[in-house]
């Protein structure tokens, strides 16, 4: 039912990898992905996938006032010889990897309270897609239509740092040999009220299947491969009863949630993208499709 969708929804759905060094020397990595929304490069992920920068940009403010401390300690005679030691774990590199190599984002927006991001990637050459998305009709999302969700799950990214080049490498991404798909239903729309920013209709599509670890910032769509929202995050709901079971010679008692995936509802998203004047190809009212911005 979703072959020939999960094909086209393959041209645009590009793989994210952020890298973070730390200062004990340790690199990390994070996969996630991200949808090349039109020709001009403009993309969109997961507002979430901004996390760690976030982080990196606090911890070199914290590693700056560090030193300056420590350098006024140096600087004073008879103040104490202890200096003011760093975190281990304070971020002193990080990287995005837009599916591409020398490429990078600019003119970002953040929305976490939503958890929507979009940027421009430059350089950008249109012909790196074959096929660019369609943002169904808003209007059209039902309970009970049949979707899939696309994205890079189950993927070991171990990036390493070189300390010549002063940059991360990661291993090469087959990227159509190792997207993920899942299908499920759309079981109902959640609402959240208005935004802070902008006042946009908080709207999440939430699907009978969780958002699995690497597929944040991923399509969720249709059965003709149209974008029905972009999957965020995956909740938790309590189905009100708690088995027992045996456990290393003790009795534990169980827990049982049903995961369901969330993902931005495509009002929202369009909303947001004509807000900004992104451009995008959406599903018009006839059926047909339209260019938007």
């Amino acid at each position: 039912m979703f072959a020939e969708a999960c094909s086209r929804v393959s041209d645009f759905t590009k793989p994210l990898v952020i890298s973070t060094r730390h200062q004990d020397g340790s690199v990390s990595s994070e996969v996630g992905t991200f949808i090349v929304l039109n020709r001009e490069g403009w993309v969109m992920t997961a507002g979430h996938m901004y996390n760690s920068f976030s982080k990196f940009q606090s911890d070199v403010n914290k590693a700056k006032e560090i030193e300056e401390i420590n350098n006024g300690r140096m600087a004073r005679p008879g103040s104490p010889s202890s200096m003011v030691k760093l975190d281990p774990k304070l971020i002193t590199n990080h990287s995005f990897w837009w599916g591409w190599d020398g490429v990078q984002v600019k003119t970002t927006y953040v929305n976490n309270q939503i958890d929507i991001a979009f940027g421009k990637l430059e350089p950008f050459n249109p012909d790196w897609v074959r096929s660019y998305p369609v943002l169904r009709d808003p209007a059209t999302l039902r309970p009970g239509t049949s979707v899939c969700r696309s994205g890079y799950s189950f993927m070991d990214i171990k990036s390493t740092w070189n300390d010549e080049k002063k940059s991360f490498q990661i291993p090469r991404i087959p990227e159509r040999d190792v997207i993920f798909f899942n299908e499920g239903m759309h079981t109902r729309t959640v609402s959240k009220g208005p935004s802070k920013d902008g006042g946009f209709a908080i709207r999440y599509v939430e699907t009978s299947t969780p958002g699995l670890r690497g597929q944040s910032g991923g399509p969720i769509f249709d059965t003709e491969g149209r974008v029905y929202a972009m999957q965020v995050k995956t909740a938790h709901l309590p189905l009100g009863f708690q088995p027992t079971v045996e456990y290393e010679g003790r009795t534990v008692v169980e827990n049982q949630f049903l995961n369901v995936g969330l993902g931005v509802h495509v009002g929202t998203i369009r909303d947001i993208l004509d807000k900004h004047g992104v451009r995008y190809t959406a599903e018009g009212d006839d059926s047909g499709y339209r260019i938007v911005g």
